[in-house]
């Protein structure tokens, strides 16, 4: 498979918008040329997505834990925060979030552990990944990015110590009535040992899950240099993917909580609620 272009990623994981890190990565030379034809068929496994949803429950039983929300649909219908209509189709948003931010951090890990390792990968199961209409009421999801600079995103950034505010809160930012309510509670999940320690956990899940891919993965620096990606590209790639891998799973925790005040609790593979 030749490398198209990062649009060509967000397809490959069914969704309605390319995660940043991707963009970004995209801005280091050739290094999405050179790595994501070796990902591309372990993306289209049942087993890489089975992974992400274990990890999907893993943020969802986190949360559970350790949040009691005040918020909930009812008391943000009551303040006229949101409309139903407007409940409704936030909980799709998320649910698009929810379904796409492990999938991307699971790619993000396997190409951190890839950086200093000859080869990654190459255990997982080729079983093919069946479509579903989930995934495509995703891709019928419309996923608009508030800019950066609109409160309280400043402040989000600020807190969460991440710039500029993450794509989750930049989408949720679409619904400011919900977003200047929830965020009264939600910037208190950070000051949570648990919280903090389920984020970890995720962190270090997705790594050791780089095994699991379908198909080996060859992305150190000798390897990148034979395919033409040069050391500073490499150095650019490298930033982006330490950067990004805790913002992945501190917001798989945040989204977790979204739903969950929501009135969301159902589990993808571990079981339902």
């Amino acid at each position: 498979m030749t490398f198209e272009g990062p649009e060509q990623i967000a397809s490959a994981l069914r969704s309605p918008y390319l995660p940043a890190v991707f963009a970004e990565l995209g801005s280091a030379g050739g290094y999405l040329n050179a790595v994501w034809p070796q990902l591309a068929s372990s993306v289209e496994t049942a087993g890489f997505l089975g992974s992400a949803l274990y990890m999907a429950d893993m943020s969802a039983a986190g949360v559970e834990e350790v949040y009691e929300p005040v918020l909930s649909r009812a008391s943000l219908l009551a303040a006229r925060a949101l409309t139903d209509a407007e409940a409704d189709a936030l909980i799709e948003l998320l649910d698009v979030f929810h379904w796409v931010q492990p999938q991307a951090l699971l790619l993000v890990a396997a190409l951190a552990e890839a950086l200093d390792q000859p080869r990654v990968g190459g255990e997982g199961r080729p079983d093919a990944r069946e479509p579903s209409d989930r995934e495509q009421s995703h891709l019928r999801t419309t996923v608009a990015f508030v800019p950066a600079e609109t409160a309280p995103l400043p402040e989000v950034a600020e807190l969460l110590r991440i710039e500029p505010a993450p794509e989750l809160y930049r989408a949720v930012a679409g619904w400011p009535g919900y977003l200047d309510v929830a965020w009264e509670e939600l910037q208190h999940m950070a000051t949570y040992p648990d919280f903090r320690r389920r984020g970890r956990a995720l962190y270090f899940y997705a790594r050791s899950s780089a095994r699991f891919l379908a198909e080996p993965l060859e992305a150190n620096s000798e390897a990148l240099a034979e395919r033409g990606v040069g050391a500073a590209d490499l150095a650019v790639a490298r930033e982006t993917i330490d950067g990004a891998l805790p913002v992945l799973a501190t917001m798989m925790m945040h989204c977790s909580a979204m739903r969950f005040a929501l009135g969301v609790t159902t589990r993808e593979v571990v079981g339902a609620d």
